[in-house]
């Protein structure tokens, strides 16, 4: 599997972009040169983010001094970044959906798997759809920027900004992410194979979008 080089255009608010758009030039404010570490602890209440996630003034996640993250806290921090971001390129006041800071909290709750929705595979699917923010993505509709989680034949599963299938000889093979993550030494693009043997599995490969309109 080779990875893809990935360029992304800019989110101008002459242009009104899309969210997916937004997600994008979101990702491109990160560093890739390990800065921005990976951290999971076995244990503890860290919500994993980079910085303080504040909306009207409530602080749903407490950021690390070391700006450490893992996956589930990343991609929430790019999900609430990029509404932001979206929110202001239409000039208009952030606001998600008109949930509360309670309902976002939630968000996060389902989004980690630390709900009481007994979900455990689908987390972000759930999160997104659930709570009204956007909709499951079949894999043959899946766009740059949507949002992916997906399970390992080893036991493992990853939270993640979707960015391409890799394909070889017409077969689906692999996947190109950005997240945070080990092998990465902290955030960063990577690209894992995709087969029934080894690495992710094809059937476990959950995709959603927001919509926030």
């Amino acid at each position: 599997i080779i990875p893809v080089i990935i360029a992304f255009g800019g989110c101008s608010p002459s242009h009104s972009p899309d969210y997916n758009t937004c997600v994008l030039e979101v990702l491109r404010g990160y560093p890739l040169d390990g800065s921005f570490g990976y951290h999971w602890p076995k244990e503890g209440t860290w919500e994993g983010t980079t910085q303080d996630i504040v909306y009207d003034g409530v602080t749903l996640c407490t950021g690390d001094p070391q700006r450490r993250s893992f996956c589930c806290g990343l991609t929430y921090e790019v999900f609430f970044k990029a509404w932001e971001r979206y929110d202001a390129s239409r000039g208009r006041a952030f606001r998600i959906k008109g949930l509360t800071p309670g309902d976002l909290h939630e968000v996060r709750l389902r989004w980690f798997g630390d709900s009481h929705t007994g979900e455990r595979r689908r987390l972000l699917q759930v999160a997104i759809e659930s709570m009204g923010l956007g909709r499951s993505i079949p894999v043959e509709e899946a766009q740059a920027g949507d949002f992916i989680q997906f399970w390992r034949h080893n036991g493992s599963g990853h939270s993640a900004i979707f960015i391409n299938w890799v394909y070889e000889q017409g077969r689906l093979a692999g996947v190109t992410y950005w997240s945070t993550q080990g092998p990465t030494k902290g955030i960063g693009f990577r690209t894992e194979p995709i087969n029934e043997k080894e690495g992710v599995k094809p059937d476990e490969l959950y995709l959603a979008r927001i919509l926030p309109e």
